[in-house]
């Protein structure tokens, strides 16, 4: 009767598991519930199969830098944000653990149909915003408002140069997509630079002719969105860390690999080559260099470049000033709000809360260096886990993450935080030994 029961359990569980890949196209109430459900679930079939159970050194790792900014909460002044945001990162433990404790469960046929689930509901987010940008074309396309040019410090159309124009209407594009597919352009590039491996993965092993083309289209569409909403950090990241994954794990002829590898290279330095949403903001990049915006600076001058070196200048402060305990979970921001507006004082940085744009610096300046070193390690164990099992596809998600890491902080949202605690910690606990 027990194992009946196990067994039907044990279907919710993987059904609830694959619903849970399905997080692009979930709301953020959803993956709540989604995941409290789960949770209790794989808690209860853990006791339930009378499992008796360490925690080894791999699952402390995985703990240990979300431990370090609870910690820090102590010597916090605003405790009531710093919980605010632990609540919010709950999930960077609650999926290792119940991962962990369930690792028994997950075969390489329920990893693979998860995975495939993921890939599913990212082509059905693309797909379903391509058709909302159909529908309002016009208003993609359409010549710059009045209210748009004086909120970029313009008093009419003909003071704009052409190339502020590219990146004000760029910028109205991208701010169009995050409110229709409610997730930032760089989440939703993660998601479409891991889709794009995990589908020509799934081609290369595939005999199927007709298969390998219809994955050869998707792949060419999903490279083509990835383009077009300017997800610039994950196209690179892509790009990279697809060239580290062929180097490492492809058994082929070195001449071989070469070609492969140059491919992308090639693909790279053509998108350089001519006007497009990528080759303008690296043009911004390198106008741009390491200037700061002042109090004096006028709003025709803000463009990402500026305001984040801005932010970085912020974050370096920080880290001199407080580097061995940091100065606590709660007061992270308004440590760096103080900074843009005392230090820096550009009205930029009144509009909107910028983080520290960097998931290294993050852990640096909330819970000191140990913080950090316990983040880094994980990173680490997780390359390491990889390289030894030969898990080319958790090689690649770590890799993609950590690049994107190093200008984002992925793990203060669920977007991120989904894509990187829940894909990471179901490739590293489970039954795949290979």
């Amino acid at each position: 009767m027990v194992k009946i029961k196990s067994i039907q359990l044990n279907k919710i569980f993987l059904f609830l598991t694959i619903l849970l890949g399905c997080f692009p196209i979930l709301s953020f109430g959803m993956r709540s519930v989604f995941t409290i459900i789960w949770s209790c679930l794989g808690i209860y079939l853990f006791f339930l199969e009378r499992k008796t159970d360490k925690l080894d050194s791999e699952i402390i790792y995985f703990l240990l830098p979300y431990l370090f900014i609870t910690i820090s909460i102590f010597y916090s002044t605003n405790v009531e944000y710093g919980l605010g945001k632990l609540i919010k990162m709950l999930s960077f433990i609650i999926f290792p653990l119940i991962f962990y404790l369930n690792r028994d469960f997950f075969s390489k046929k329920y990893v693979y149909q998860i995975l495939d689930f993921f890939l599913i509901s990212v082509l059905i987010l693309v797909f379903y915003q391509i058709i909302i940008i159909f529908f309002n074309f016009d208003f993609v396309s359409s010549t710059l408002s009045l209210s748009e040019i004086k909120a970029n410090g313009f008093n009419s159309l003909n003071e704009i140069t052409n190339e502020k124009l590219e990146q004000i209407k760029l910028r109205r594009f991208r701010n169009f997509i995050i409110k229709i597919s409610n997730t930032h352009s760089t989440y939703q590039g993660l998601w479409v630079g891991f889709s794009i491996f995990y589908l020509g993965l799934k081609s290369f092993h595939s005999k199927n002719k007709i298969f390998k083309i219809v994955s050869l289209v998707l792949i060419m569409f999903l490279f083509s969105w990835l383009f077009i909403i300017s997800a610039r950090m994950p196209f690179f990241a892509l790009i990279i860390s697809l060239i580290l994954t062929v180097f490492l794990f492809l058994k082929i002829s070195p001449r071989n690999k070469l070609l492969l590898i140059s491919l992308p290279i090639f693909l790279l330095l053509s998108l350089l080559s001519f006007k497009n949403p990528i080759s303008v903001r690296i043009n911004e990049y390198y106008q741009t260099g390491t200037s700061l915006l002042e109090k004096s600076s006028n709003p025709s001058e803000y463009n990402s470049s500026n305001v984040r070196n801005g932010i970085y200048f912020c974050d370096l402060k920080l880290i001199k000033e407080k580097s061995l305990l940091g100065v606590g979970i709660g007061d992270i921001q308004n440590e760096l709000n103080t900074c843009y507006k005392e230090i820096i004082g550009a009205k930029i940085y009144t509009w909107h809360t910028y983080n520290s744009h960097n998931q290294f610096a993050f852990f640096w300046i909330a819970s000191g260096f140990f913080g950090l070193l316990s983040f880094i390690l994980l990173i680490i164990i997780s390359f390491c886990k990889a390289l030894k099992n030969k898990n080319y596809i958790l090689f690649f998600i770590s890799s993609i993450t950590f690049f994107v890491f190093l200008s984002e902080n992925l793990l203060e949202r669920s977007d991120g935080l989904f894509f990187y605690c829940f894909l990471i910690s179901l490739l590293f606990f489970n039954k795949i030994k290979k």
